[in-house]
């Protein structure tokens, strides 16, 4: 066990000693400050016969939920819980290390980018069917337990956090707004509409506050932008990490995705991005813009709770994403629950392991979260229960508004999984080129056509490689030709294919 959290804790430092090169800005979630550890504000180990259970997520939004829970657990179970949240990128490399290094902690979350079927082959989680009570998997809300996604073969690996939604929608500073005289009352709904609002309060700011603030550090989160963006031009792509195919082809310089990228380009060219945006992580822009640094954020709802907590005093509300000037062909994509958090298969204490998770998913835990707002359960009738905060409420209402539920290849065909697993993501990829947009650059639409013509040779391979393997799959799996975008892809659509 020492073994184990000596390694991570190497790891952690690893990851903390290169933050400490970027940008320092209070006020923001967990992911731009130092970590730390519930462990470190306890005592010292109480001997070497204590049982310690480590988990790592990404979840800042709802970490002081998280540790007013792992002090009752480690009350109730006499235990330590070890509890450490890491931002994106950092996540990725610690984890990532720990697995390599076989001191992968108990309870951990599955990285953005990697599918199921590749962490249960090369062995990261075990099944947790057998340390689960009876009918705990029923308490779940349809949906949010799937083959592929979360199981494998009946057996389930890796539960959801919450009900995925649209995480792309815009938040507003009312004051800066009204500080530049703009109507809070009519806010802009087109992308010139809204590139004109952007350019006037970035005029007005005179460089106290701009138009737009954005984490562009966090490739991830650009990606998750411009598809959304993209969409709503028509673009049928899917979420992030997803291929989508038209006609056989994937739609990554499609024209839909290039006007996204002119959207973009142009809010750059206006000036009306903060000029820190390209070096800041997620947390930190959420920070600036409660800072009254910036008029308009692209995020999701976690962002809500911890404004309301950490900034009372910031006026904010949600709004649409603006839609082309000619009208919305496409809604915001978003694919149904996601996979999050499973018993490592080296954890020593698997039993506990799966009892901290069942706790996380009691009605007592998920009520709290969701009554702190920017969270939607994925168990029965919580949301319906327990949803009373008023921004929130605003997002839930207007992600299932402008939010269109996308096909996933993996619902569709579980063997599709196996194409995943024998790619490599080109470079750069969808994020990094907007990472370049917001330095300036407007050459994208040669990047673009070269990320297309990559992908789609990445991508055949894959599929090449995945059938002699034995997997039952082929291009058709990844094009729905049946999806109308501005609809919602549902149980029905995939039978309908």
């Amino acid at each position: 066990m020492k073994k184990r959290i000596a390694a991570l804790a190497m790891a952690g430092l690893m990851v903390l000693s290169a933050v400490g090169c970027g940008p320092s800005v209070s006020g923001g979630g967990s992911e731009g400050k130092e970590q730390e550890t519930t462990s470190e504000k306890k005592e010292e180990s109480k001997g070497d016969g204590e049982v310690v259970l480590q988990v790592v997520d990404m979840s800042d939004s709802t970490k002081a939920r998280r540790e007013e829970y792992n002090k009752k657990f480690e009350e109730e179970n006499n235990c330590k819980v070890e509890y450490t949240v890491l931002a994106g990128d950092q996540y990725q490399t610690t984890i990532n290390s720990s697995i390599k290094a076989n001191t992968a902690p108990d309870l951990f979350a599955l990285p953005s980018g990697v599918k199921l079927s590749t962490a249960v082959e090369e062995g990261w989680y075990m099944p947790m069917n057998d340390y689960v009570q009876d009918g705990f998997f029923d308490t779940f809300a349809e949906g949010a337990l799937n083959e592929g996604i979360t199981t494998m073969d009946g057996q389930v690996y890796v539960l959801p956090e919450s009900a995925n939604i649209v995480n792309t929608l815009v938040f507003y500073n009312k004051n800066v707004l009204e500080d530049a005289g703009v109507d809070t009352e009519n806010l802009p709904k087109t992308w010139s509409e809204f590139r004109e609002v952007c350019k006037q309060v970035t005029e007005a700011g005179k460089g106290k506050y701009y138009g737009m603030v954005e984490g562009g550090k966090q490739v991830n989160r650009l990606e998750i932008a411009i598809r959304a963006l993209s969409c709503l031009a028509g673009s049928k792509s899917n979420d992030i990490g997803v291929i989508s195919m038209v006609d056989g082809k994937n739609v990554l310089n499609s024209d839909a995705m290039i006007q996204a990228f002119d959207f973009y380009s142009g809010l750059v060219q206006d000036g009306s991005f903060h000029p820190d945006s390209v070096n800041l992580a997620a947390p930190e822009a959420r920070a600036l813009f409660a800072q009254n640094q910036a008029a308009f954020l692209i995020q999701g709802s976690w962002c809500i709770s911890t404004w309301e907590k950490e900034n009372p005093e910031l006026e904010f509300g949600v709004m649409e994403m603006p839609v082309p000037d000619d009208g919305a062909k496409g809604g915001l994509p978003y694919i149904g629950a996601q996979p999050w958090m499973g018993i490592s298969k080296t954890s020593e204490n698997p039993e506990l392991a799966a009892k901290y998770l069942q706790g996380l998913y009691s009605e007592e835990y998920q009520s709290g979260v969701v009554e702190d707002g920017g969270f939607v359960s994925a168990v029965k009738g919580v949301n319906e229960k327990y949803m009373k905060d008023g921004v929130m409420k605003d997002y839930y209402t207007l992600a299932l508004e402008q939010g269109k539920l996308c096909p996933d290849p993996i619902v569709g065909n579980a063997d599709a999984a196996a194409v995943y697993a024998n790619i490599t993501e080109i470079s750069p990829n969808l994020g990094q080129i907007v990472q370049g947009v917001l330095t300036g650059k407007t050459d994208y639409k040669d990047t673009l056509n070269t990320l297309a013509e990559n992908t789609q040779k990445e991508w055949e391979n894959g599929i090449k490689k995945a059938q002699e393997g034995g997997a039952e799959v082929s291009a058709a799996d990844f094009e729905f030709k049946n999806w109308n975008p501005l609809e919602d892809y549902t149980a029905e659509s995939y039978e309908s294919r």
